[in-house]
């Protein structure tokens, strides 16, 4: 049974992008605290920035794509 969807794919993404980001930022930020006697400021600056470094580095990956995608466009006009 197919679970329906009710929102956009890209409004799924953006909920993907953050929960990795949250993930990540929470591994950095627990590490920062325990490990480096670091106050809870580390710990919020951490999430928001690898929630930050995610959403920049997908959207720099999508526009990789349609890049290449239109490269590819070109090539086959010229052809």
């Amino acid at each position: 049974m197919s679970v329906p969807m009710f929102y956009s794919v890209t409004f799924q993404k953006i909920i993907y992008l953050t929960a990795i980001g949250v993930i990540i930022g929470a591994v950095v930020g627990f590490s920062a605290v325990l490990g480096f006697d670091l106050g809870g400021t580390a710990f919020i600056l951490s999430m928001f920035l690898s929630i930050l470094l995610v959403y920049v580095t997908a959207m720099y990956a999508e526009l990789y794509h349609i890049r290449e995608a239109i490269n590819k466009q070109r090539r086959e006009d010229r052809a």
